[in-house]
């Protein structure tokens, strides 16, 4: 984690719900003969609807580094690295905002999944990565 800021706001309405925005940044470590990925990550959650406030409003920077299998085809390890790299990273966000608001003064907060193919772009997001079946793999 490079930033972790969570606000409650003891005034607000239980039944406000949270809104959220997040973005995922990849970048390879060129330095390194593996075929290394860095991920960044950026998450922020909790808006007012007109009067009423959410619960909870906070924004978390992190970041994650992986490695990609030789293997696997070098013009797909951009996706690859989002996909996996953001939903690991999503799972790490969700543990530590459940962990710091367990004992808050609003109770804790439980952050909903998130489908892995929403940090791909728009255009990628309905195509497999890896073939699904003899006549993909064969098409390739």
């Amino acid at each position: 984690f490079t930033e972790f800021s969570i606000k409650a706001h003891e005034e607000a309405s239980p039944e406000t719900s949270h809104t959220a925005k997040y973005a995922v940044r990849t970048s390879r470590e060129e330095q390194h003969e593996e075929r290394i990925w860095r991920v960044d990550m950026v998450y922020s959650f909790g808006k007012s609807e007109g009067e009423k406030k959410a619960p909870y409003e906070g924004t978390i920077k992190l970041h994650g580094i992986f490695i990609i299998h030789p293997d696997f085809p070098e013009e797909k390890c951009d996706s690859l690295a989002r996909l996996n790299g953001g939903a690991v990273l999503m799972g790490a966000v969700r543990e530590a905002v459940l962990g710091h608001t367990l004992r808050s003064v609003n109770g804790p907060l439980e952050l909903p999944l998130v489908d892995a193919r929403s940090f791909l772009p728009k255009d990628q997001q309905d195509k497999p990565l890896i073939p699904t079946s003899e006549k993909e793999r064969d098409a390739e």
